[in-house]
């Protein structure tokens, strides 16, 4: 069932998912908390069996959420120490929360769901009438770059946690977070010039290679008005 929700997933329009991405993303910081936290629900339930098809799918999800988690406890005490009512703090605390862990799952379940070469051909067709061909396909090419990093970066951060838990289980919290974000960096850096190679070699650094051929189907269309509907709910709500 999984597998077969994340195939479904991935077998919609790119064009329909980058569209949806691009609009819900800036309104999921005005609409209503609870529309955002309903959000946050429904999209976690799609990034649990995207991520499902990863070998360290789940441990992205959960770094992904201690990374939030973390960041909102520092605002917290920074808040604390500056005098903020006890009130402001927490309902602060629990707005930015429930919003960065909405947009993160957003963003998680696009590049899960799309390849970050069929992204980029969404944005090329899209940007094409306005900006010609040759700006439009390196738009493209980093937009693509850009978003095959995410989960990347996700994936290299768990696997280097669970490589650091397994040779050194007996280093100390502060040895482990300064170990931890070097080792990452590092990883990403080769990754870097992998990814620099595999443009290369592939002949992804010219126009021609970011002609799109998208056909639009019917499931488009009802996903499409399912949308339109949701998100004007959540803005009026």
């Amino acid at each position: 069932m999984m597998r077969g929700i994340a195939a479904y997933v991935g077998s919609l329009d790119p064009r329909l998912k980058m569209a949806v991405a691009l609009v819900l993303g800036p309104c999921l910081w005005k609409v209503h908390v609870a529309a955002a936290a309903a959000s946050a629900f429904l999209l976690l339930l799609l990034a649990w069996p995207l991520s499902s098809t990863r070998p360290v799918g789940g441990k992205m999800v959960r770094s992904m959420l201690v990374f939030v988690f973390f960041w909102v406890g520092f605002k917290v005490v920074l808040d604390a120490l500056a005098g903020v009512p006890v009130e402001h703090v927490a309902n602060d605390a629990v707005q930015l929360s429930v919003r960065l862990i909405a947009l993160l799952l957003l963003g998680l379940v696009l590049a899960l769901s799309t390849s970050a070469r069929a992204l980029g051909l969404a944005v090329a067709w899209a940007m094409r009438p306005f900006v010609g061909s040759e700006r439009a396909w390196r738009i493209a090419l980093a937009l693509a770059l850009m978003v095959h990093f995410l989960p990347t970066c996700l994936e290299t951060m768990s696997q280097v946690r669970e490589v650091v838990g397994r040779r050194c289980p007996d280093v100390g919290f502060f040895s482990r977070m300064r170990m931890i974000p070097q080792a990452v960096i590092r990883c990403l850096g080769q990754k870097t010039w992998n990814q620099t190679l595999a443009v290369a070699s592939r002949g992804l650094e010219n126009a021609a290679a970011w002609e799109s051929d998208f056909t639009w189907h019917g499931r488009d269309w009802v996903w499409a008005g399912i949308s339109v509907v949701t998100i004007s709910f959540m803005l009026f709500l």
